[in-house]
C-alpha cells in the first residue's frame, strides 16, 4: 500500500503550523537545523494519518519555503496484523529495512531506470521511533495505461540487471510472510497448492523486488522514475512487482475495472520488453500471471465481506476484475 500521497492511505487535511497543532512534537528542532538548515516555524501536513506496519505517520514539512518528507517509523506502530513489523533484520518486514536500504545505496542497481527519494537525514529518538527525512517528490501522478506501461517497461529493465547484481544483504520470503495471516482466505486452487507454487516461484530467477510496486509509490518522469516506500525490498521472483502494479491499479480505482485486459496486457508487454530476454520473459510470465493470483487470493473473500471491511460497490469492481484476470491468467500454469 502507498507510503504516501496515495489514494489508498490519503485523506484530506490543511496544513496546519506545527507549533499549533497535535503535530508539534513531530518536528524537534535539532532535525529541522539539519535537514532545513533553520528551526523557524514549519508547517505539517499529515499525509498518512493512521499507523500501518512500523509506521507510524507520514508528513510533508515546510519551512521558510523548502519542504520534506518525514517518515516516522517505530516497532509495532500498527495494530494491523498483515502488515506486522519484525525486530528481525531477516525478516521481510524488518522495521528499520527502509533506512538500511536508503543509506546503504542498496538500490543503486535499479539505477538510472528507477531511483529511491534522497534520504536527506536520520534520527533515533529517544522515545525508540527512527525518522526518516526524505526529498519531497511533490503530488502523487495521474495515471493512464500508457503511463503505467511506460514505467513497467523502466521497471524490467531495471530488474533485468539486479538478476545478475542481487545485492546479498536482501531477506527472502515476502509473499510466505504476506499469505501467512491470510491462509484461511484463500480462494481455491490457490489455498490448496500454496506451497507447492511458493516453491515454484523461489526456483524461478529472483531479482531485486519492491514488494509494493503501488501507481501511488511511484512518481514518474521523463528520464528517470522516483519509487517511495522501500520498507519489504527484497529479494524475489522477476515478474511479481509488474504484477503488483497491474492489480493494485486496478484494485484501487486507479484505471477502471473494464479496462482490465488492456492494462495487465499493456503492463506485461512493456515489462516483457524491458526484459529483453527470452528466458527471463519465460520465467516472468509464470510469475506475473501464477504468482499474482496467489498473491491476490484472498481477494474474493474481501468483496464478500468475509476479510475485512468490504468494499463498496465500485471498489468491488475494480478488485473483482483484477481476480478475474489473474486467475485467468494462471490457468495456463496450475
Amino acid at each position: 500500500m502507498a507510503a504516501w500521497g496515495g489514494t489508498t492511505w490519503r485523506d484530506t487535511f490543511s496544513s496546519v503550523p506545527v507549533n499549533e497543532s497535535p503535530f508539534a512534537e513531530i518536528v524537534p528542532p535539532e532535525e529541522a537545523l539539519a535537514v532545513f538548515g533553520s528551526d523557524d516555524r514549519a508547517t505539517v501536513e499529515p499525509l498518512r494519518p493512521r499507523p500501518l506496519g512500523a509506521t507510524v505517520g507520514v508528513w510533508r514539512v515546510n519551512v521558510s519555503g523548502t519542504s520534506a518528507v518525514l517518515k516516522l517509523l517505530r516497532l509495532g506502530a500498527g495494530s494491523n496484523v498483515n502488515w506486522a513489523s519484525s525486530p528481525k533484520p531477516d525478516h521481510p518486514r524488518w522495521w528499520r529495512r527502509e533506512l538500511f536500504a536508503l543509506r546503504d545505496d542498496l538500490l543503486d542497481v535499479l539505477r538510472p531506470e528507477l531511483r529511491p527519494p534522497v534520504l536527506l537525514h536520520a534520527a533515533d529518538r529517544p522515545d525508540g521511533s527512527l525518522a526518516l527525512w526524505l526529498e519531497d517528490l511533490g503530488r502523487p501522478a495521474t495515471w493512464t495505461i500508457e503511463a503505467l506501461a511506460r514505467v513497467a517497461g523502466l521497471l524490467g529493465v531495471a530488474q533485468r540487471r539486479a538478476v545478475s547484481r542481487l545485492p546479498a544483504a536482501l531477506p527472502r520470503g515476502f509473499l510466505r510472510a504476506y499469505l501467512e495471516p491470510r491462509i484461511s482466505h484463500l480462494a481455491e486452487p490457490f489455498a490448496s497448492q500454496r506451497e507447492t507454487i511458493l516453491s515454484r516461484l523461489d526456483a524461478l530467477p529472483q531479482t531485486l523486488s519492491h514488494f509494493d510496486f503501488h501507481p501511488a509509490n511511484i512518481f514518474p518522469a521523463e528520464q528517470i522514475t522516483a519509487v517511495i516506500d522501500w520498507a519489504y525490498c527484497g529479494c524475489g521472483p522477476v515478474g511479481a512487482d509488474a504484477g503488483v502494479l497491474a492489480a493494485d491499479s486496478l484494485a484501487d480505482e486507479v484505471i477502471p475495472a473494464d479496462q482490465a485486459p488492456r492494462l495487465v496486457n499493456a503492463i506485461w508487454e512493456a515489462y516483457r520488453d524491458g526484459l529483453a530476454d527470452e528466458a527471463l520473459a519465460d520465467a516472468a510470465a509464470e510469475v506475473y500471471g501464477l504468482g499474482t493470483a496467489l498473491r491476490y487470493a484472498w481477494f474474493p473473500a474481501w468483496v464478500a465481506g468475509e476479510y475485512g471491511p468490504q468494499p463498496d460497490e465500485r471498489r468491488s469492481r475494480g478488485v473483482v476484475a483484477a481476480n478475474a484476470t489473474f486467475v485467468e491468467l494462471a490457468t495456463d500454469y496450475l
